[in-house]
């Protein structure tokens, strides 16, 4: 008698379960997977991502370092082992209504400018990436990074065509997440009849929801003479133009970020203020601090245009 009466109530409960089970949980649950990260995924991106164990070179004696004239770019000027792939299907970013890559097609320029370089200019992150963004702000919106990256390689392009430059949209496309590897293929594969600088345009994060970091760094690939020799004259542009704390330029010797390491060229990538600083994250939205910070740029590339690096 007690074993039935232990019977049913065991079966009692275990049809009340199952029927709650029902009405709580979808039907047709598809298992969760979890997605292991793509490799590039792992490597560092930008400032915002240096680990504090890695050690980080800075320079802030820029002047010494722009009137230095470094020899011609040997094998060691170039990180030893870049990505010269070609294009593979997963380097493009899936289906997208967005403009595919194109090279910049100048403006007539007002006076007569041979291009020296072909700059391939890198808006750093896509509307995907997870992250890169402020805490809320006073109006209850966010600062994303991809847009404002987008602003700055955008007026930089507007007026690179006036001035007859070349320049190289790397990623026009909005909705990407980091597409590290497209990014770097696709700069390496493009063809140009003369030399290519990678620009990548980011602004920066410190710890915490908030932090009191501030101010303006540019990085390079460790152990590139051409890359420090751009990398200051940017940083010079920026400071002086702005008139924010140089943070100075710098390189790590280990754990590089991605877009340093892996592009067959010159390359260095700007950090332009940091968004989760209370009062820098208002300046980076003002229009007029973003097209200062879009002159800098230009002055920058227009120095290396007139006397090379």
């Amino acid at each position: 008698m007690l074993d039935r009466i232990a019977q049913f109530i065991r079966t009692f409960f275990r049809l009340i379960f199952e029927d709650l089970r029902k009405l709580f949980l979808p039907k047709n649950r598809e298992p969760v997977v979890v997605k292991e990260p793509d490799p590039e995924d792992l490597e560092p991106q930008d400032g915002a991502e240096v680990s504090k164990d890695t050690i980080v070179v800075v320079d802030t004696n820029l002047e010494e370092i722009i009137i230095s004239n470094p020899s011609e770019s040997s094998e060691s000027d170039l990180p030893e082992d870049p990505s010269g792939e070609q294009p593979s299907p997963d380097s493009q970013p899936g289906e997208t209504t967005d403009p595919q890559p194109e090279a910049g097609t100048p403006d007539k320029p007002e006076e007569d400018h041979k291009p020296r370089y072909l700059w391939c200019l890198d808006n750093g992150h896509g509307k995907l990436t997870a992250g890169k963004r402020s805490p809320k702000l006073r109006d209850e919106t966010f600062f994303y990074e991809y847009e404002f990256n987008r602003i700055i390689v955008k007026g930089i392009i507007k007026e690179l065509k006036k001035l007859g430059i070349q320049y190289y949209n790397v990623v026009p496309e909005v909705n990407v997440d980091n597409f590290l590897k497209g990014r770097v293929l696709r700069a390496n594969n493009k063809h140009s009849d003369i030399p290519k600088i990678f620009l990548s345009i980011h602004s920066n994060a410190g710890p915490g929801r908030w932090t009191s970091a501030q101010g303006l760094e540019t990085w390079f690939y460790h152990g590139s003479r051409k890359g420090k020799k751009l990398a200051a004259v940017f940083q010079q542009e920026l400071v002086n133009t702005l008139g924010w704390l140089n943070r100075g330029i710098k390189s790590q010797q280990s754990n590089q970020f991605y877009v340093l390491s892996r592009t067959n060229m010159p390359a260095i990538l700007t950090e332009n203020g940091f968004f989760n600083n209370r009062k820098e994250v208002y300046l980076l939205k003002d229009e007029e601090i973003q097209k200062k910070i879009i002159q800098a740029h230009v002055d920058a590339i227009q120095y290396f245009e007139k006397n090379g690096i």
